[in-house]
């Protein structure tokens, strides 16, 4: 495209303005123009969406001045072509992803919607680890790239994510989803054919150990078959010590369809005593509502609200709600304080610690959200996390504390990044270089210790990978070893944890939310960008020995299946 027309932006004032300059006495003005279908019209540069090809000069990018559509902004601030790299839902990109060596790395995260507030930090955790990597000058030569799908939390766009990743931008691994059924339903239908490694940061359905998936599918959260025991032993508490009524009454709301939330009930109801399941529905109330996610739109939570609120009115108010799901528990429990006369404690699991959720959240349910999610790591005082921690909160200005699986998702691309790097960048040989990150010399993150383990893959060895969020320890379903389940509540508009409620030997340690209020005090960063090991201030070998965590040899749970 000449000068003037980039200028003016339009191909009919470029005319008129080409007729008066030609048209006017002095000096004349002679523009050229190629008009094009495709780039391969053009004798030189691409073809716009004006049908006009370029001169090759390439237009500069930033952050606030973003590309041309179906371009990209090269490591050298120049928008270049994005080949097909980049479309819905797959329109964020991170790294030279048009470079020719190019190892990019599909990421399928919910980024809009009520979701965002979970995905959007494990996205920011997965770029952190990403520039770890392109700070030794990426994993073998090779630069990371990232391609970045919005799922928006729901299924449809999840798998439509995944499709676009696969057969049009040809990557060999995908970090996602964060939801256990879009894992099952894209593994099953679409990664383990086309032989792609598929790694997702939270999904923890006991039924994803069970798939026939020719190692290709891997995690870095372990099965919730721990967290359904720890959420059965904290009701049961609860209900036994906690809540003052002679015979309290427990609702139970589900989400419909959902195997995630499924595995959860069918663990926490084994735990319950039987004098709650085993009565009428004036202990033990079990409800389903409308899983949005998978498109269902029949009904919506509020239709589930009003049957629970209308029961109350004839077998009593519930004394304790669980809401089995994710950021809509936080709507639905909001709805049902404004019809109960009561004042019930809710409690929620995992996928439904969201921080926006709870900063909009009513201040009358302070205290009276629990919740159970594996333990922060970083509260044993590990120093992989520790470092992990600092990092985060030099970039974002935001503590990962208050997330959930954020170390989880940073762990998930150097797992796949030191695969590569064993054993080569297709999908079959990732997986088969991850195979040799649980054994051998301890590696912590950082680059340093990344260029060290780099190297040692390279020539044939092994190595224990330490992740920011626990020692992984894969077994040989793609599970890492399961931590302590950590009690965390709904505290002055954040979401910390209260401490260990079911420990490394399984057994329940009690704990309460709503008591004295947590201490708010920002961590002193120190040195941000210092790795974990020889160099750092923290004594590594010290948090190893502090770190709770439970060990393939103490138990088999994480080959369990529903």
């Amino acid at each position: 495209m000449n000068l003037l027309h980039r200028l003016i932006g339009s191909s009919a004032l470029a005319t008129a303005l080409l007729f008066g300059a030609l048209s006017s006495g002095g000096c004349s003005l002679l523009i050229e123009t190629e008009t094009c279908q495709s780039d391969a019209d053009c004798s030189v540069g691409t073809c716009t969406a004006d049908n006009i090809c370029t001169d090759g000069a390439a237009a500069t990018c930033s952050d606030d001045t973003p590309c041309p559509e179906g371009q990209l902004c090269g490591e050298d601030d120049q928008c270049v072509s994005g080949s097909g790299l980049l479309a819905p839902p797959c329109e964020l990109s991170y790294g030279n992803i048009a470079a020719e060596n190019a190892f990019n790395l599909g990421v399928l995260l919910p980024l809009s919607g009520p979701e965002e507030g979970f995905g959007r930090p494990l996205l920011n955790a997965i770029r952190l680890a990403q520039n770890d990597f392109n700070g030794i000058g990426g994993v073998l030569n090779r630069p990371v790239g990232l391609i970045v799908c919005d799922t928006q939390g729901l299924d449809d766009e999840a798998l439509a994510g995944a499709r676009h990743l696969v057969e049009e931008a040809g990557v060999e691994a995908i970090i996602g989803p964060d939801y256990s059924s879009q894992t099952i339903d894209i593994a099953t239908s679409l990664t383990i054919d086309n032989e792609v490694v598929l790694i997702s940061p939270s999904a923890t359905a006991a039924t994803i150990s069970g798939l026939s998936d020719n190692d290709l599918v891997w995690r870095t959260a372990a099965s919730d078959v721990i967290q359904g025991i720890a959420l059965g032993e904290l009701l049961t508490y609860m209900l036994a010590d906690v809540v003052e009524a002679e015979a309290p009454k427990l609702a139970l709301l589900t989400r419909r369809d959902d195997t995630y939330a499924d595995g959860l009930q069918s663990a926490l109801i084994a735990q319950l005593p039987a004098e709650i399941t085993g009565g009428d529905n004036s202990r033990f109330a079990p409800y389903s509502y409308a899983n949005a996610s998978a498109g269902q739109t029949g009904d919506d939570y509020f239709d589930t609200v009003g049957e629970v609120i209308a029961d109350a009115a004839s077998t009593g108010e519930p004394d304790v709600v669980v809401i089995l799901g994710s950021s809509e528990a936080w709507e639905i429990a909001a709805a049902l304080d404004e019809g109960l006369s009561g004042s019930p404690l809710y409690v929620f699991v995992d996928a439904a610690r969201n921080t926006d959720q709870a900063q909009a959240a009513p201040e009358s349910l302070q205290g009276r959200i629990w919740g159970t999610a594996p333990q922060n790591i970083g509260a044993a005082d590990y120093a992989p996390y520790i470092s992990f921690r600092l990092k985060y909160l030099s970039e974002y200005n935001r503590d990962p504390n208050d997330f959930q699986f954020v170390a989880n998702a940073f762990d998930a691309l150097y797992v796949v990044a030191l695969g590569a790097a064993g054993e080569g960048f297709t999908g079959p040989e990732i997986a088969e270089g991850m195979k040799r990150l649980s054994s051998g010399n301890t590696v912590d993150p950082g680059q340093s210790q990344a260029q060290s383990a780099i190297n040692t893959l390279r020539g044939g060895g092994s190595i224990n990978f330490r992740g920011a969020s626990g020692p992984l320890n894969f077994d040989e379903k793609g599970d890492p070893q399961a931590s302590p389940i950590a009690l965390w509540c709904f505290d002055s508009n954040r979401l910390p944890e209260a401490g260990v409620i079911l420990n490394e030997m399984l057994e329940f340690v009690p704990q309460l939310c709503g008591q004295d209020p947590f201490d708010d005090e920002p961590i002193d960063e120190g040195d941000t960008d210092a790795d974990v090991g020889p160099d750092a201030d923290i004594d590594a070998s010290d948090a190893d020995e502090d770190a709770a965590v439970i060990g393939p040899s103490d138990t088999d749970l994480s080959r369990d299946t529903d």
